[in-house]
């Protein structure tokens, strides 16, 4: 029996996009800059979320709000890899960078699973090796979404030849450029010369919703999201009961992020999470909870992504006093652990449930960011130490 974990979320939200979104452009002079998609940063990120459900719940509510994400689902019932309808979303989360992959063919969305990396310790070899013992696959692919309802199937694949190859889903959206013209200063007509740029949309599948966990709702219905007056069509959800059991699973050896890690501070960000409070505030606890005995964890990752987002409404501007709002600034920049980055902690050490660990081990701007679903951990072995 899973132990009382006071789960943060109550609800999962869905969010149909009518029409396009945006995603953010390329940042840095590249192959991929000079046709806007270097950086391409989609889904939005659970601070967006966080923003849309802050400006339609009383002032009360907002300094209690939980959110993380994002995810996505099916929009109607679909058949599960044993052939048994689903009659509750079955919410696509990261999938863990320890599965190694193979596309079917060049136009399947799809990918399969060829092999799957362990922590392997010795003392002539530490580190994440294939499960097999043989090589692994030439430039294998990674990332990618699972089935929450094939979650506990990572850790079992061996058995994956009875039961056909664990599937993998590509991302369910596509970039759409548009030629924008530039205005002018002065008047709101196209610039003359140099006028056009180049800006990408996110078209996603019709069947598709993205989706987050919160803590509180709104009435279901039509909103503004997405900069640019886009719009998205609201449904609220219960939480998926695997994702429930999953997220109580206790012992936390070696997990999966299924959300960005954002640990460190302002000027450092980190690979793991550090507790905040002095030393003598910690009363014996350690400064880094996923060391022991002066080990580290085994970490598998990959390049981190900016995360980086405003809070509040800035100073008011000396230029115009009449703004109440003010001029807004983005937080400092942050660089976040990407979702599907796997932890291996020292012998013999574990972690309650993540909606246990203390606030003190995220960052903090005038609230904990653990508020906003950060580094939120699956177990990768479900059935225990």
């Amino acid at each position: 029996m899973m132990p009382e974990t006071n789960l943060p979320f109550s609800y999962l939200i869905s969010l149909k996009p009518l029409g396009l979104l945006y995603a953010s452009s390329g940042r840095f002079l590249s192959a991929e800059n000079l046709t806007g998609k270097a950086g391409e940063h989609f889904p939005p990120d659970s601070p967006a979320f966080a923003g849309l459900l802050a400006a339609h719940l009383p002032k009360g509510d907002v300094w209690h709000l939980h959110t993380a994400g994002p995810f996505w689902h099916q929009l109607t019932d679909h058949l599960l890899g044993g052939g048994q309808a689903s009659l509750d979303i079955d919410l696509m989360v990261p999938a863990p960078l320890t599965l190694l992959q193979r596309r079917r063919s060049h136009a399947d969305q799809q990918r399969e699973v060829v092999e799957r990396l362990i922590w392997h310790e010795e003392s002539e070899r530490t580190g994440w090796i294939t499960a097999s013992g043989n090589d692994p696959p030439d430039k294998p692919l990674r990332g990618g979404w699972i089935p929450i309802s094939l979650w506990d199937r990572i850790t079992r694949f061996d058995s994956v030849s009875e039961s056909g190859p664990l599937t993998i889903w590509d991302d369910p959206w596509k970039a759409v450029p548009h030629l924008h013209p530039r205005l002018r200063n002065d008047e709101r007509v196209s610039a003359q010369q140099d006028a056009l740029f180049l800006e990408y949309a996110v078209a996603l599948d019709p069947a598709v919703a993205l989706a987050y966990l919160s803590s509180h709702k709104i009435d279901d219905g039509v909103y503004r999201f997405g900069g640019e007056g886009h719009l998205v069509e609201i449904s609220t959800h219960s939480v998926p009961k695997p994702l429930q059991v999953l997220l109580g699973h206790d012992h936390l050896e070696c997990f999966s992020l299924i959300t960005p890690g954002v640990w460190g501070t302002s000027r450092l960000s980190k690979r793991e999470p550090e507790d905040q409070r002095p030393a003598q505030q910690r009363f014996g606890e350690p400064a880094f909870p996923f060391h022991s005995k002066n080990q580290g964890p085994g970490i598998l990752t990959e390049r981190p992504r900016s995360w980086r987002h405003h809070l509040g409404h800035g100073t008011p501007s000396t230029v115009h006093p009449e703004k109440r709002a003010g001029v807004r600034r983005l937080s400092r920049g942050r660089w976040a652990m990407v979702a599907g980055s796997c932890y291996h902690l020292p012998s013999g050490h574990s972690l309650k449930p993540w909606a246990q660990w203390s606030e003190d081990w995220f960052p903090r701007e005038g609230f904990s960011f653990k508020r906003l679903g950060t580094g939120l951990a699956l177990p990768l072995h479900p059935e225990g130490p």
